[in-house]
């Protein structure tokens, strides 16, 4: 299937092969604008998930035909912006779901959190629904079991708003996780905002989204995420939680550690984004994956030790907020 964008990845590393999963839009299809606000720029672009792999993390090679596709009534207007995370030997995905047209006067499509699970990336399920039936997305479970042998899903609420956050919820068992039917939602969501490991500091534009899956490393667990804003940019950031209860934070950088400033990054369907969606270990490095411009994507590395010695650097100064 040919692509007029291949943005927001998600990436594992499977043996000796990287795995990406990451969001497209068909080639063919109208483009017709509706809002410039990001994330929706226009009405008739429907979401695949698309597949790629990769000896060195670097080199992707795709397939021609999506992974997942928008063919059922709770995804068929989209499958957006996946999550991949390997918990004993099952992939599990978590990717938003769009069940009808975006800007459409008198419509209102319901953007939720859905689940997949692969052990190939050959065949995939599809379980539906998994999240609140609130405004949500952006989730990625946990790859171990966290906070006394729980299963750990962490997600955005209310995104795209002044109220966005990033909240965990615990189960006491994968299947209470994949076949959760609805229940408990509404006493987590009283308690999502007071609770979030992540929100807004101060008023802005739009609080914080859950970016990457949680990377486990000796210091805590390492979130990398797109920053709270006061405009239209995307930006990237990072947070460390604590191991054994990781709604509880560690310390936050304050500011950004990557914006948009390359010409592709700036110039796209939707402009100034970069939105992380992978991040990876590799050696002594940590490669984050990022959608740039929902258009395209693109990689940037550094010292994973470096980073977690600067997230700490704030760790007093957030005692003092």
């Amino acid at each position: 299937m040919g692509s007029k964008a291949v943005f927001n990845p998600s990436v594992v590393k499977v043996g000796d092969k990287f795995v990406m999963l990451y969001r497209t839009h068909a080639r063919f299809g109208k483009t017709t604008p509706y809002t410039f606000r990001p994330g929706n720029l226009s009405r008739d672009q429907i979401s695949y998930i698309g597949y790629a792999e990769s000896k060195d993390g670097i080199n992707f090679e795709r397939r021609d035909k999506p992974f997942i596709s928008p063919d059922k009534d709770f995804d068929k207007y989209g499958c957006e912006d996946p999550r991949i995370t390997q918990f004993e030997d099952t992939f599990y995905i978590t990717y938003t779901a769009i069940d009808a047209p975006l800007g459409v006067e008198g419509v209102h499509p319901n953007v939720r959190i859905a689940l997949a699970t692969t052990k190939d990336f050959i065949s995939v399920k599809k379980y539906g629904i998994i999240g609140p039936q609130t405004s949500s997305k952006a989730a990625a479970l946990f790859p171990e079991s966290v906070n006394g042998e729980k299963i750990g899903l962490a997600m955005t609420i209310s995104p795209d708003s002044t109220n966005s956050h990033v909240a965990v919820r615990y189960y006491n068992s994968i299947d209470e996780f994949v076949n959760n039917s609805g229940e408990g939602w509404e006493k987590f969501l009283k308690k999502s905002e007071e609770t979030a490991l992540l929100k807004s500091r101060w008023w802005l534009r739009r609080g914080p989204e859950l970016g990457a899956p949680p990377i486990k490393t000796d210091k805590g667990w390492l979130f990398i995420y797109s920053a709270e804003s006061m405009s239209d940019s995307w930006t990237i950031t990072a947070a460390l939680t604590d191991l054994e209860k990781p709604h509880k934070l560690i310390a936050r950088i304050p500011a950004y550690i990557l914006q948009p400033a390359r010409k592709y990054e700036m110039e796209g369907l939707v402009p100034n984004v970069t939105f992380p969606e992978g991040a990876v270990i590799v050696g002594d490095e940590l490669y984050v994956y990022y959608g740039a411009a929902d258009t395209s994507v693109g990689l940037a590395t550094c010292k994973l030790d470096e980073l977690l010695d600067y997230i700490l650097q704030f760790k007093e100064a957030m005692k003092k907020d």
